[in-house]
């Protein structure tokens, strides 16, 4: 009798002791499934970041190359604008395919506008040359309104171009919503202008600052500027598609 009781202590001391191994088996093995997921979590996260960042650097070659006409800044700001607009909605798929489609589906209207931008940018700026000829009074009321002015066609040309990327539309009404919508939507528009003109500024501040701003104007500058008033101008075309969704649904 001795001998079985202490047999059974045995197997049972050493069932559970198995048990217990197996257990702490089963916790090492899914512990090392999480640290795995994690990891690839981790990698993929960064993997995508830098095809991001490759995609970002790719477009803004394109929109400098496609630039260099002058005449054609209009239509790569457009192609740009096109290609982010869909990023920020994760809706892209061949980014070169898309900024070429968009080029060259909006060479006309796009280069129009800009021309348009172009002339209006020249009377500014001769105007602010002329302001030396003027007497102290009436200078600074005309900087005043010359400053006005250079903010009202920034923001006409952020809006202008990405309207003109999204929506199929007459020159005239494009310039139209974009300057409704300037005014309308003013905390989005000071926050682009902040975006678009900050680093523009910071650029010319020294020699240093030149030289280093030309490096990264000519990797992502304008891409990145692109995409992130892009993240604001999702929010801002809500309104158009409402109005798109009101009237799919009244047809229907």
């Amino acid at each position: 009798m001795a001998v079985t009781f202490a047999s059974r202590r045995f197997f049972y001391i050493f069932r559970k002791e198995v048990f217990h191994a197996i257990e702490w088996h089963v916790i090492i093995v899914e512990n090392n499934r999480k640290e795995s997921r994690k990891m690839n979590w981790i990698d993929n996260g960064v993997t995508r970041f830098l095809g991001k960042v490759a995609d970002f650097m790719f477009l803004n070659l394109l929109w400098i190359v496609c630039s260099i006409p002058i005449i054609t800044i209009g239509a790569s700001t457009t192609a740009m604008y096109s290609v982010m607009l869909k990023l920020v909605k994760n809706e892209e798929g061949y980014i070169v395919k898309g900024f070429l489609k968009a080029f060259k589906e909006n060479f006309r209207q796009s280069t129009l506008m800009w021309l348009l931008y172009l002339v209006f940018g020249i009377v500014i700026v001769v105007d602010f040359m002329l302001l030396r000829m003027m007497s102290p009074s009436i200078r600074t009321v005309m900087q005043v309104f010359l400053i006005f002015m250079t903010i009202l066609l920034i923001s006409m040309g952020i809006y202008g171009f990405a309207l003109q990327a999204r929506y199929e539309n007459r020159i005239k009404n494009t310039l139209k919503n974009a300057l409704i919508l300037t005014v309308a939507k003013m905390p989005y528009t000071l926050l682009m202008l902040v975006i678009t003109v900050v680093p523009v500024v910071v650029t010319f501040l020294t020699v240093r600052t030149l030289m280093l701003g030309f490096l990264v104007w000519l990797l992502l500058g304008v891409s990145l500027i692109v995409w992130l008033n892009s993240l604001l101008l999702r929010r801002v075309f809500l309104v158009f598609e409402d109005i798109e969704t009101s009237e799919k649904a009244e047809k229907i």
